[in-house]
């Protein structure tokens, strides 16, 4: 039976919470969560606002008064239903997050058929969309919830866990739900570069998601220092005020600075560290090279001006708008302008009007640093009806020229070609040429730094026994396990061929990350096995001679040296220096490990530390 404000006569907030439920007169906020992998918006996930002037307008008020009065799940199924057409009135791409309470999604199997007709009404299919379970109240039936679950997995529903972390033994629910999503509770996120159990944390949430096949999303990030930290540790999708606050009326891509920035990190550790490659004589490898001054006007010039500008010069494609310290505020795009000059009453009204009426206030811009991958995946997200406009390039906030995006387009062409030459192509981390080359710069440099030579034992017997295909898959875990350990401001991961790799890490806590790798290798690689040669710890199979030879699961062993400045001239020294650890490493028997060279470890780490 419905409670209504007449049954709880003493809570004063019945009243206004009827009223609320009765005229729907919440709003629905959107906030994006971004795949910082793949440099786009993956979702929404939707949130709930009372009246500015109610005393339910916080969300934690409102929804903690519904459920005294009992009327949370009629409340949070009409929060559904709006969420669901203000995302399709937005036409919002990708998942749509709805946060639901227990109480909500233990009726859910009783309710599912109405609310799945609602969504397909509005042209969103359910597999656009992803109940969160809130953990603010207890579950107290778990047979039902179960029931609930299969039911709406079974129309095509995603299932996430809220901030894992908090409430009632999340780790727990995770382990009996086995979600499709796990997100972080944001005090595990904020401020995580300074804080390594954090890290820890984060890091062993990751490897058990990775287990169990689900995803992981960072909530409540702030600071560019944390995303670093948590793009290191594997996590693919982030959610918080750093990309985004929660709005009305959301964005539906990313800001330009933030797709050009998460694109760079995203791409192949050879591509993003230019000192990493030999940089072929005139080639293009920032903004600044593409920059040509060009026409530019002020907020003073007014609307028929700038129409007869470009009636006059059908080569002029886009002007540039630069406020009085010449910072670029828009872009005038001769297509929409003179398109508009044709609508009925324009001229009467705009004609003497400032042109900031008639131009983008959201211009594709660089700054003169921006590196040419950065801007080719900006530019590769953009409506393509808008590439023939260019971009304007800035240094320090201040119109430095404009960018035609052919000449973009041709720049990277260019560098791909160049970039081929010296990629592996299995992994397309940089081969020998980058490979020495860094090394040679760190060397003359006089840096200190690790440089460890890894390779795959026992990966013959395995390709032969499950195939190339699994070998290279292998291959490309060893690879993911070392980039992944590196940090991609400082370290350095380069591929031999085969299965053999060089690491140069920079970072003082090399010890760390060394010990990283090799759990984390061991741990990824028992997927790719039978239960049989798992539980054996092995395989068997024919030697040369015919006779049966065991062979224990791969494993990956490094030898590894400290180099201080003039300990080597160059890097074909350092590289037979490798040798003599590489041996002994591999001659030791276990799991995944590495063996360092320690003639020079006590000085080179007392010099690192200072």
């Amino acid at each position: 039976m419905r409670a209504r404000a007449t049954d709880f006569p003493d809570d004063p907030l019945a009243p206004a919470l009827a009223r609320l439920i009765e005229q729907q007169s919440f709003d629905i906020h959107f906030q994006p969560l971004v795949d910082i992998s793949q440099a786009e918006i993956y979702g929404f996930e939707a949130l709930t606002r009372g009246p500015s002037d109610s005393p339910l307008h916080s969300p934690l008020v409102l929804f903690e008064t519904a459920a005294r009065l009992g009327r949370l799940v009629e409340l949070e199924r009409l929060v559904m239903l709006r969420a669901a057409r203000r995302f399709h009135e937005l036409a919002l791409p990708g998942q749509l997050f709805l946060n639901v309470t227990a109480d909500t999604l233990l009726t859910a199997s009783e309710h599912i058929d109405p609310l799945v007709a609602a969504f397909s009404g509005l042209g969103l299919p359910t597999s656009r969309v992803v109940i969160e379970l809130t953990e603010t109240r207890p579950i107290d039936d778990l047979a039902r919830l179960d029931g609930s679950l299969a039911a709406l997995r079974e129309r095509g529903f995603r299932i996430a866990l809220d901030d894992l972390g908090e409430g009632f033994a999340s780790l727990r629910r995770w382990m009996e739900m086995r979600p499709d999503f796990v997100k972080i509770d944001r005090h595990f996120i904020d401020g995580i570069a300074q804080e390594p159990l954090k890290q820890q944390f984060v890091r062993s949430i990751v490897e058990m998601a990775a287990t169990s096949g689900c995803e992981v999303v960072a909530e409540g990030l702030e600071q560019e220092s944390d995303l670093a930290v948590l793009h290191r540790l594997g996590l693919s999708i982030c959610q918080g005020y750093l990309f985004a606050r929660p709005s009305p009326t959301p964005r539906a891509r990313l800001r330009t600075e933030w797709s050009g920035r998460l694109a760079a990190a995203a791409l192949p550790r050879l591509l993003q560290n230019d000192l990493a490659l030999p940089v072929a004589q005139g080639a293009i490898t920032s903004a600044a090279q593409l920059a040509r001054r060009s026409h530019t006007v002020s907020p003073q010039i007014n609307c028929q001006a700038i129409i007869e500008m470009f009636r006059l010069d059908d080569q002029l494609l886009a002007i540039p708008v630069l406020d009085e310290q010449r910072r670029p505020i828009g872009l005038l795009r001769s297509l929409q302008v003179l398109k508009r000059s044709t609508e009925r009453y324009f001229m009467d009204i705009f004609a003497k009007r400032s042109c900031v009426e008639v131009m983008d206030p959201h211009p594709l811009v660089f700054d003169v640093s921006t590196p040419l991958r950065a801007m080719s995946e900006a530019v590769a997200n953009l409506d393509e009806r808008l590439l023939t406009d260019g971009f304007i390039v800035t240094r320090d906030g201040e119109y430095f020229g404009s960018g035609r995006s052919s000449d973009l387009l041709k720049a990277v062409s260019d560098l791909q070609v160049h970039a081929a030459r010296y990629a592996n192509p299995l992994t397309l981390l940089p081969g020998n040429v980058p490979i020495d080359h860094h090394l040679e710069r760190l060397i003359e440099n006089g840096e200190s730094f690790l440089a460890a030579v890894w390779d795959i034992d026992n990966f013959k017997p395995f390709n032969d026994v499950y195939g190339y295909r699994i070998g290279d898959d292998i291959i490309r875990l060893a690879a993911r396990v070392l980039t992944q350990a590196a940090d991609p401001q400082q370290d350095f991961v380069g591929h031999i061929g085969g299965d053999d790799f060089v690491m140069v890490i920079s970072s003082p806590d090399w010890a760390a990350r060394m010990d990283r790798i090799c759990q984390a290798f061991d741990t990824g690689v028992r997927s790719f096995f039978s239960a049989e040669h798992l539980a054996a710890g092995g395989y068997v199979t024919l030697n040369r001679q015919n006779q049966p030879s065991f062979h224990p699961l791969p494993t990956l062993s490094a030898g590894a040296v400290l180099h201080l400045p003039g300990s080597f001239d160059s890097a074909r020294a350092l590289s037979a220096a490798l040798a003599e650890p590489k041996r002994v490493a591999k001659g030791r028997a276990g799991g995944s490990r590495y063996f360092l060279d320690r003639r020079h470890a006590q000085t080179a780490q007392a010099v690192w530390a200072a």
